[in-house]
């Protein structure tokens, strides 16, 4: 080791020893072992294995340094021996995650050794390792210097991380709350879990959340790891909709969750080395089925299917590394260690942008249904709107006959008793039967037009019954509108039903303007002593003609006051 160089992979430069589990041997035993074999590989990896592992090296400091530290990089070791040759004899060292957080030599996520090596000498040192999971110890020594940059990079790497994280959570916390969109809930629970499972992959979980439990240490990875990929599954066919966009897939996503839960309750029955096997074997079925499923979804046309494959391309990538790291056919390195990591960031960020995605598709098509609602409810409206003026026009039909005949009988009966009366009547008959006949068809008409017509038919009454009618206003304007022919329809009423054995009568119409409506009030000083057909019938037609003019904002009543009869009718603004 030199003064310029502060950090010395060991990969090349050890010795190795592999043991089956049935063979046993004493430190003193391995010592003098001839069995050891040259590393071939910068960072060895053995995969799952039960086999028991010595590592022998030797340490030359050609620096001015004395303090170093041996670096084993790999968290999830269940117990590590350490031999440092010390005055002729060795000082041992135990620890490991099946141990308490705070046995360790430094109380750091990973394993770190603290050696002091004086200048010009050399020192042996030994390794036991020993794991129901993977086994493999990438070593690095490193300087004093050397060590504070890596602790320095690691926790940057770290805080971003896990920085990403804690803001898609709270981003999609916020949004669950928002738009109460169940798709939320279940990526908020993938990535909360999956990033308590890479706390645990990384040490940070054992160091952090349970220093003193070393067996739920053990197996919280198959437990957590387990949990995370349960609502990975979930979110996936929340997301692509799978039930609907292929419902054999979602059936296959189902069997899988249900294999989840039981690697959830087999973490606390069989061997760590068991579920840790099973946890890989169903991580390489789940990168497979999902990347599958996203391809599937893609193909029919469900445009979410290409963001979210997009985003597990890089998740998958990550995964499928590790996992072959785990099997011990890929070496452990930086990018076997950490892409998981890198990837999974990616991943979350890119699903967090295809969730909103999916979400504006399903408002665009809400909005594109609330669209289409609104036109047909138009022409419902429009349909309404004809079938009213349809029935308009036929109860006018019925209404203005009924004038016409009564007038024409009248003036039967003149022409031989008065010819001249007969005369007059056919006049003002003539007059009223033209301002109808040009007013009718429209909607709405000036109320003093409506008045006119109103003063006309009360003196063809007038001449008809020998009597004297008149037609009073109070605070009528020039803006104001009614359809035509419902006062009218309303005088005709009064008049035929509410005089019989009267030789005089009273119309006063009165607006009153209040808050958000305005009231028009048609009394008269008639009261109604007989019954007939026709007065439903006006009714009928006033309703109508009052729908027509203005749709769902009027009301009408008619009722007995003192003194005669009061119609009402309300025009909302």
């Amino acid at each position: 080791m030199k003064n310029e160089v502060g950090e010395y992979p060991l990969g090349f430069h050890m010795e190795i020893l592999e043991l089956p589990p049935s063979k046993i041997l004493s430190f003193q035993e391995v010592q003098k072992s001839t069995e050891f074999n040259e590393s071939r590989t910068i960072s060895p990896n053995f995969g799952f294995t039960k086999n028991v592992y010595w590592v022998r090296f030797e340490l030359k400091n050609n620096s001015n340094q004395r303090d170093w530290f041996i670096h084993v990089s790999y968290p999830l070791l269940d117990k590590i021996d350490f031999y440092e040759s010390k005055d002729k004899d060795w000082n041992h060292v135990v620890t490991g995650d099946s141990y308490l957080f705070r046995e360790r030599p430094l109380e750091e996520k990973s394993f770190i050794f603290p050696i002091k090596l004086l200048p010009k000498k050399n020192n042996t040192y030994y390794f036991r390792f020993e794991s129901e999971g993977t086994v493999q110890f990438p070593i690095t020594v490193y300087s004093h210097e050397r060590f504070l940059k890596l602790k320095e990079k690691e926790n940057l790497s770290l805080g971003i991380y896990y920085g990403i994280l804690f803001v898609l959570v709270i981003y999609n916390l916020i949004l669950l709350f928002m738009l109460k969109d169940f798709g939320y809930l279940y990526y908020l629970l993938y990535i909360s879990f999956y990033g308590l499972s890479q706390s645990v992959l990384n040490g940070l979980a054992f160091q952090i959340f349970w220093p003193n439990s070393p067996h739920w240490a053990n197996i919280s990875l198959p437990f957590v790891g387990g949990f995370s990929l349960f609502w990975g599954l979930q979110f996936t066919r929340s997301f692509l909709n799978t039930k609907k966009n292929t419902p054999s897939w979602d059936k296959i996503i189902l069997v899988l969750m249900g294999l989840m839960l039981l690697l959830m309750l087999s973490s606390f029955v069989f061997s760590y080395y068991i579920n840790i096997y099973l946890l890989a074997s169903l991580v390489m079925l789940f990168a497979i089925v999902v990347f599958l499923v996203a391809v599937v979804c893609w193909d029919k046309g469900y445009k979410p299917a290409r963001y979210f494959l997009i985003a597990w391309v890089a998740l998958l990538f990550g995964v499928g590394i590790y996992s072959l790291k785990g099997f011990g056919i890929l070496p452990a390195n930086i990018v076997t260690e950490y892409g998981l990591q890198a990837g999974s960031a990616i991943e979350m960020c890119l699903l967090s942008l295809g969730l909103a995605y999916k979400i504006k598709l399903v408002n665009s098509d809400k909005n594109k249904a609330e669209r289409r609602m609104v036109a047909y409810k138009a022409k419902l409206q429009d349909a309404k709107l004809v079938s009213s003026r349809l029935e308009v026009e036929l109860l006018k039909n019925n209404i203005h006959p009924h004038f016409l005949l009564n007038s024409i009988n009248s003036t039967i009966i003149w022409l031989d008793e008065d010819p001249e009366t007969a005369k007059l009547l056919l006049t003002s008959l003539s007059d009223e039967l033209r301002a109808i006949l040009k007013l009718s068809n429209k909607k709405t008409i000036p109320i003093k037009e409506e008045v006119e017509i109103c003063k006309r038919y009360l003196e063809i009454m007038s001449l008809r019954k020998e009597s004297k009618f008149e037609f009073l206003t109070e605070g009528i304007g020039l803006k104001d509108v009614i359809p035509p022919i419902v006062l009218l329809t309303l005088v005709e009423n009064g008049v035929t039903h509410g005089y019989q054995g009267k030789n005089a009568g009273s119309f006063v119409l009165k607006k009153k303007k209040e808050k958000n409506k305005t009231k028009y009030i048609l009394f008269n000083d008639g009261l109604p002593t007989t019954k007939s057909d026709s007065l439903g019938t006006g009714i009928k037609y006033i309703k109508s003609r009052l729908q027509e003019a203005f749709p769902n904002k009027w009301e009408f009543t008619s009722r007995f006051v003192m003194g005669g009869w009061e119609n009402t009718i309300i025009v909302f603004e």
